[in-house]
């Protein structure tokens, strides 16, 4: 059966012609000096953004208009450190070092009976599929970088999370990573981050199929509902497509998706990408 892929309402993948200027940069951390991998990057509410690579290095095409909006600055946050707006008009030719400070991550006391626990799988193991949802734009990979695909579950009592697990539908990159986060909810909407430290995961070999992620090693509990969202953070020169799958209608189960780094998410009820959780409660 044909594939179906969602509207540009989910993909924005039509985007208007703006006269760009392509700025480049480094990212530092302040004490020691030395760079810092993936870092989120972008203008707030935008499409525009990326995220800086294992080096710290990052390019990004510019409109000229917000360059010369005078209200537009570009956005850096990563975790554990504390987020860093630099304004565009003030951006020079040459690549210029963007300094973050550590910050104080606060940790939440949650408490797990370990006597009479159960495993609990969360989410539908589905790989049939109609619809994909895209990672990659053709001709503008590193544009879509920080891109996130994820879904909200329903936690009904204190629970550790001990798996999660992301389908691949389409995948011709050499090599692929992605960060896994796990957010509270505010307003039925990703919000804080539950991480005290970065889950990142690499695929090699044009690898597609069912990807499990390891969760214990995180000690994350959790009280309540939850999201759990995939950011594509790097893609190897060569490739051009990246998807997950799409199901609907999915009962109770709302689907979450962000294009860009620093853009605003979008949500749609009834609509769930491959994914499941599996939890001790």
């Amino acid at each position: 059966m044909k594939k179906l892929f969602l509207s540009s309402v989910l993909l924005c993948c039509t985007l208007p012609f703006f006269a760009q200027k392509t700025i480049s940069g480094r990212v530092i951390e302040e004490a020691s000096g030395e760079a810092l991998a993936y870092v989120s990057i972008g203008i707030p509410g935008t499409s525009i953004g990326t995220v800086a690579g294992e080096d710290g290095r990052f390019t990004l095409e510019i409109p000229e208009k917000n360059l010369n909006s005078g209200k537009d600055s570009l956005q850096f946050s990563l975790l554990g450190f504390t987020r860093k707006s630099v304004a565009l008009s003030t951006w020079k030719e040459e690549v210029v070092d963007v300094v973050l400070k550590p910050s104080t991550l606060q940790l939440r006391e949650v408490v797990v009976t370990p006597d009479n626990t159960k495993l609990r799988v969360l989410g539908k193991e589905k790989k049939k599929y109609r619809m994909v949802v895209n990672y990659a734009l053709e001709g503008k990979i590193n544009q879509n970088l920080g891109s996130e695909i994820g879904r909200r579950f329903k936690i009904e009592k204190a629970s550790r999370l001990e798996k999660f697990q992301f389908y691949v539908a389409a995948n011709n990159f050499d090599t692929v990573r992605f960060r896994i986060n796990v957010y509270d909810l505010e307003g039925d909407e990703p919000g804080a981050s539950l991480l005290q430290e970065q889950i990142i995961t690499t695929l090699t070999g044009k690898q597609t199929g069912w990807v499990t992620v390891d969760l214990q090693p995180y000690d994350l509990v959790a009280t309540e509902r939850l999201a759990v969202g995939v950011e594509w953070i790097y893609g190897s020169k060569g490739g051009t497509m990246l998807t997950l799958p799409i199901a609907m209608p999915v009962a109770g189960s709302k689907h979450y998706y962000k294009y860009g780094s620093r853009n605003k998410w979008k949500s749609f009820a009834g609509m769930s990408a491959a994914m499941f959780l599996e939890v001790r409660q």
